[in-house]
């Protein structure tokens, strides 16, 4: 069977899709008559043109909400050129299993895909075709039968993380995702992506992923994360390296075997890392365990500086824990990282000068902020379409531009019309922290990083090398003129 696993994010992130190339691991270990082709980083002519010459038997689409509408658009014209089985996973369709209805994908696989992919593949196998009775059994599908869905209910998890093999970066265009780094604003150096862990024990109003993962955190071992780090160290070139998982720290036990591991590798103290943290699960030993590690960043989603908002939004967390945490992160000498939002349900002119305040008073020197957007199936979700702040479709027909300000998008029926765009402002002007936009392009020339000399002395041979590749120039096209560019 040959399965063809798309991108479609051409030229848009800096991080490679590495939940298809843990697919790719998966199906390589444990199906051994499967073909698997990985489309990364290739124009849509070119995506088009490789599947009319393969001939699939499966094209596999992966997609957030914010995206969704692009994937769609690919699908369908996928759809006109093939007659291949159209698969779609990812956070949305797990999250809004009708968008399967009315679409061009013919399943859609919900939570975590690895069992049940391998499952569905391997049922088309034995059955030679689309068997909708021996598919019911298999739970995290959803199937079209006679113009409605069937849902199988959630995907089996994998128990033991260390069974799915370090994702499959081979089949990933790594020379893009090594490319210098516009996304830092103190150093070109490109970033390395890993996952040591899956899932959020919290409950988060806002926050889609539970939803996806569970609240169960399952966690890579130790020995299985420092020989990916290995890897991006020694293959790849990767000096510094961002841990996306939700609450990499909470685990001290695992983080002190990481950092013994890394030490005995000879490589502890040779690459930098960037990790997320939560500021009710921080504590000193914590910190001092981070810095041994390499850690020169944590990020805290602080949200809002409004205490209110805050019991509104987020799930047992106080602002005094973030003060707590990002003044712990200042003493030990990593830099904290805030991540805030704005426009939220019942938030009121008040709750946006409080979060301006907090902003100003705690973390100037490095933030993000916003706008909040909803998501399907969560509780912000349920109240923006009970109030008619959104439509039901809108990742399914509008190209929305995820994290562009829009006060009409605004999810507060309590802030006057204006005062959402005279804060944005606010923000943006505030200084040498960050803001959602194209601003992350031009920051390098910012007062704050001495009018660029600091980053501009990062730049390597190698890097040189890239800045004229035709590929990389068309990457910073796309990014400042903020468009998805297809092809």
């Amino acid at each position: 069977m040959k399965v063809i696993l798309i991108n479609p994010d051409y030229l848009l992130y800096p991080f490679p899709p590495l939940g298809l190339a843990y697919l790719v691991s998966y199906l390589r270990k444990y199906s051994s008559n499967v073909d698997i082709i990985l489309l990364d980083q290739i124009s849509e002519k070119d995506m088009l043109k490789r599947i009319r010459l393969e001939k699939p038997d499966i094209v596999g689409f992966s997609s957030t909400s914010p995206h969704h509408w692009k994937v769609k658009k690919i699908a369908l014209k996928v759809k006109k050129i093939c007659s291949s089985l159209l698969i779609l996973g990812g956070i949305h369709v797990t999250n809004y299993p009708k968008t399967i209805e009315n679409s061009p994908f013919d399943i859609g696989v919900l939570g975590e895909g690895e069992i049940t992919f391998k499952k569905l593949i391997d049922n088309i196998e034995i059955n030679g075709r689309l068997n909708l009775k021996e598919l019911k059994k298999i739970s995290g599908l959803v199937l079209k039968e006679n113009g409605k869905i069937f849902n199988t209910g959630k995907g089996e998890r994998v128990e033991n993380l260390d069974d799915v093999p370090i994702p499959a970066r081979d089949l990933l265009d790594m020379k893009y995702y090594s490319s210098p780094s516009f996304s830092d604003k103190d150093t070109f150096e490109s970033t390395g992506l890993m996952f040591t862990s899956r899932g959020c024990p919290y409950n988060c109003s806002f926050c889609s992923s539970t939803r996806f993962w569970g609240n169960s955190v399952k966690f890579f071992s130790a020995e299985r994360v420092a020989n990916e780090i290995e890897i991006l160290y020694n293959k790849y070139h990767y000096r510094i390296i961002q841990i996306y998982d939700d609450l990499f720290s909470i685990n001290k036990l695992r983080l002190k075997e990481i950092i013994s591991i890394l030490d005995k590798k000879g490589i502890l103290g040779k690459i930098k890392f960037k990790v997320f943290g939560r500021g009710n699960c921080f504590d000193e030993e914590i910190v001092i365990l981070l810095k041994e590690l390499g850690v020169i960043e944590v990020g805290f989603g602080i949200e809002t500086g409004s205490e209110k908002i805050l019991n509104m939004i987020k799930d047992k967390i106080t602002l005094q824990d973030d003060i707590d945490a990002i003044n712990l992160c200042r003493k030990h000498g990593i830099q904290p990282l805030g991540a805030f939002m704005f426009g939220m349900p019942y938030e009121t002119e008040e709750d946006l000068k409080k979060t301006w305040d907090f902003i100003s008073k705690y973390i100037s020197d490095r933030f993000v902020i916003a706008q909040m957007s909803a998501f399907p199936g969560t509780p912000i979700w349920d109240y923006a379409i009970k109030n008619k702040l959104i439509k039901e479709d809108i990742f399914e027909k509008e190209e929305r531009r995820f994290l562009e300000f829009n006060e009409e998008d605004s999810l507060s029926l309590e802030l006057p019309k204006g005062v959402l765009t005279e804060y944005w402002e606010k923000f943006l002007k505030l200084g040498p922290g960050d803001v959602f936009g194209w601003r992350k392009i031009i920051e390098i020339f910012g007062p704050s990083n001495k009018f660029g000399i600091k980053k501009i002395s990062t730049l390597k041979l190698n890097h040189l090398s890239i800045l004229f590749n035709l590929l990389f120039l068309k990457k910073v096209y796309s990014i400042l003129i903020k468009k998805e560019k297809q092809g």
